[in-house]
């Protein structure tokens, strides 16, 4: 007699520690791996941002997709090239005497911090290169010193990453975004695809938003510090309007350091009425920047409270490092995203209407 298999065995729920034991192993291998882990997502973060850019250009090219893809990386490197061009004419003379020039000047500096220090009575007094490890250190963690310390790694890894993110948009630009969604939505339970699918779609626009907002301001800023400086006679004023330019790269954190490095760097080297028209300077350009430059472009893209995009700066350059920094809007952009769709939204629609 052939024996009957129970039609309730395979309704048996399973037991209650398989989710919660399932969730340790994942969050244990992601602590195990966990640089790994950051150095590719956040890879994929940086060409996707990269792809979401370049997808209208793109769009615009008549033709295969090939075709509008080799005008894209055209179009992308002449603009670099050109940047960089333009950029080095007038800046090497000024910054090749700025270098020749640092050591005195870095000792002008120690010297002026020293008696600073004697004046308020402090023991030891500051060095402008233990005050540079501490600013690292406090941005990138104890591991910033090492970090700056070993140029031909820092210069080799920042290759590789540029490559990495590059090949990875390309890849991301060749392919129809249908053959990457489809099995990649796979994964999702079938009630989280269409929740998932309203994150990318919210996200494109506001990564190439954040994108062209972001190096306007750098533009913008370089320019306007360069005249600000030089106008109020700084020295060195060209390589510090630079040192602002690239600082907007990182929000709230990025501008008020070298803000305050220059201001420094004018009462150590010149005079107290220097560093105060260096900060008179600052403010002017970033009260311009905010309620003028970046309103414009930026318009919808990154609604976020100073005080957040301070915080979330530190926190993610502590964790990820110099692409934490560089990448903390785009991440935030992320995070917000994904809680906005699949928990808020959601919530709204489950609450009753109002009387």
């Amino acid at each position: 007699m052939q024996q009957q298999s129970d039609p309730t065995a395979s309704s048996l729920p399973r037991p209650v520690w398989i989710a919660p034991l399932a969730w340790l192993v994942l969050l244990a291998l992601c602590a195990f791996f966990f640089n790994p882990l950051s150095t590719i997502a956040l890879g994929i973060l940086a060409a996707c941002i990269i792809a979401c850019t370049l997808q209208p250009l793109m769009r615009r090219v008549p033709g295969p997709r090939a075709l509008g893809l080799a005008l894209s990386g055209l179009v992308l490197i002449g603009v670099l090239a050109a940047a960089v061009f333009v950029l080095s004419w007038p800046l090497h003379k000024p910054i090749s005497s700025a270098i020749d020039d640092w050591p005195m000047t870095k000792q002008s500096i120690d010297n002026t911090l020293d008696a600073w220090s004697k004046r308020i009575g402090l023991a030891e007094p500051p060095k402008v290169d233990r005050l540079l490890s501490g600013l690292l250190s406090f941005l990138l963690g104890q591991g910033g010193q090492e970090l700056f310390s070993r140029g031909a790694d820092v210069i080799l890894g920042l290759l590789v990453s540029l490559a990495f993110t590059l090949i990875g948009s390309i890849f991301l630009l060749s392919e129809d975004p249908d053959r990457l969604l489809k099995p990649a939505l796979r994964l999702l339970a079938p009630r989280h695809r269409p929740p998932m699918l309203a994150v990318l779609d919210d996200l494109a626009p506001r990564f190439r938003k954040w994108v062209i907002g972001t190096f306007t301001g750098m533009c913008v800023v370089f320019l306007a510090s360069a005249i600000g400086f030089t106008s109020i006679g700084l020295h060195f004023a060209i390589p510090l309007a630079l040192l602002a330019g690239f600082a907007e790269i990182v929000p709230t954190v990025g501008p008020a350091t070298a803000c305050v490095l220059a201001a420094v760097f004018a009462a150590a080297t010149q005079s107290a009425a220097k560093a105060l028209a260096v900060l008179i300077v600052y403010a002017i350009i970033q009260a311009i920047e905010a309620y003028f430059i970046l309103p414009l472009i930026m318009r919808g893209a990154v609604n976020m409270h100073p005080a957040v995009t301070l915080f979330t700066v530190v926190l993610w350059g502590k964790i990820f490092g110099v692409p934490g920094l560089i990448l903390a809007i785009p991440i935030n952009l992320t995070i917000w995203a994904l809680l906005e769709h699949f928990r808020i939204r959601p919530r709204d629609h489950q609450l009753p209407p109002a009387s």
